[in-house]
């Protein structure tokens, strides 16, 4: 199936702008340009979609693209990218952590001023962040 900018920016909720860069940057290869517009296939979707897990799990572009690289010689680079995907994991998961521990110290704060906006309408004493639960 062939596919325009506008319809993978609609389908993956791009800029066209971001996808003309993934072309750019060669992750997005052979791209055909017929009478100055780009001509898509369904191994850009399925480049795309990778690009997209890959950027959920926060591995950067230049890692996404040597990642594709190691990729067209699997057999010589396969240790390589079980390196680098168990790295990415661990900053992954390390990332995850970091966020549970904001959220966390986000739902004592929510706990903490709802104490206040109570002990403000109920005229009593205003509490003391130590004394409140996560």
């Amino acid at each position: 199936m062939k596919y325009t900018i506008t319809d993978l920016s609609k389908k993956f909720d791009l800029p066209a702008s971001t996808i003309r860069y993934y072309e750019k940057i060669g992750l997005l290869e052979n791209v055909e340009h017929i009478n100055s517009r780009r001509s898509y296939d369904d191994s850009h979707v399925d480049r795309l979609n990778a690009i997209e897990c890959f950027k959920k799990a926060l591995l950067p572009l230049d890692e996404i693209r040597l990642f594709f690289t190691y990729e067209k010689d699997m057999a010589s680079n396969a240790d390589k990218i079980l390196d680098m995907m168990k790295d990415q994991e661990a900053k992954t998961l390390d990332a995850i952590d970091a966020l549970q521990a904001g959220l966390t110290h986000l739902k004592k704060k929510i706990r903490f001023y709802s104490l206040v906006s109570e002990s403000v309408k109920n005229n009593s004493p205003l509490p003391k962040w130590e004394d409140v639960n996560p």
